[in-house]
């Protein structure tokens, strides 16, 4: 019980720490200080509901078809691109502009979306929560359950700690250069996930 657990726990903090666009998406909101409580608890459902499900081994019905992974892949990248892009895009504003930009409150309604998208149009986020932690957990047989929780419990350490350190930075959100090279790296990270999205 104890073993699974912690194999589900140090699993799932390993996975979680790679799928770079979901925490992006929370590292800048929780800088701006925007619903990031929501996007914290909606990131560690997501997480649950996946790992759950390929503990009870709906991953197996996910490789049989293909073609949906496909899909979501190449509809992944294009949106991650894009996201890049403005990123981009934002950098290369004046200053006033560059602030404006990051003080902008997003509507409630693009932001949750933009959340869903970054989690659930991720193939990686299948690949490892729902197919590579689902079959870790069915070798655990009657302690599977254990190794859930395990992983879910990696989930709520990881978001909410990643949410409330950052937030201990929004003082720098006044400086034009932070929001420059913040925006600069983002763009690399989303880049770099769309990169390795498209190679899968």
């Amino acid at each position: 019980m104890f073993a699974a657990a912690t194999s589900g726990l140090i699993m799932g903090g390993t996975l979680i720490i790679a799928v770079g666009a979901q925490n992006s998406f929370l590292i800048e909101q929780s800088l701006k200080r925007q619903w990031t409580a929501l996007f914290v608890l909606l990131f560690i459902i997501s997480d649950a509901i996946s790992i759950s499900l390929g503990a009870m081994g709906f991953g197996v019905l996910l490789q049989e078809y293909p073609t949906l992974i496909s899909i979501t892949k190449w509809a992944g990248v294009a949106f991650l691109l894009w996201i890049a892009y403005n990123k981009i895009k934002s950098s290369m504003a004046d200053d006033a502009l560059v602030l404006a930009t990051a003080h902008k409150v997003l509507p409630f309604k693009k932001a949750l979306l933009i959340a869903l998208a970054v989690t659930w149009l991720n193939p990686h986020f299948y690949l490892d929560t729902l197919l590579l932690m689902g079959n870790l957990a069915s070798q655990w047989q009657q302690d599977k359950w254990w190794f859930v929780a395990g992983a879910i419990s990696a989930s709520v350490i990881w978001f909410v700690g990643v949410s409330t350190l950052t937030a201990k930075f929004a003082h720098h959100m006044q400086r034009p250069r932070f929001w420059r090279w913040f925006n600069r790296a983002n763009a690399a990270v989303l880049g770099l996930v769309s990169v390795q999205l498209a190679s899968l």
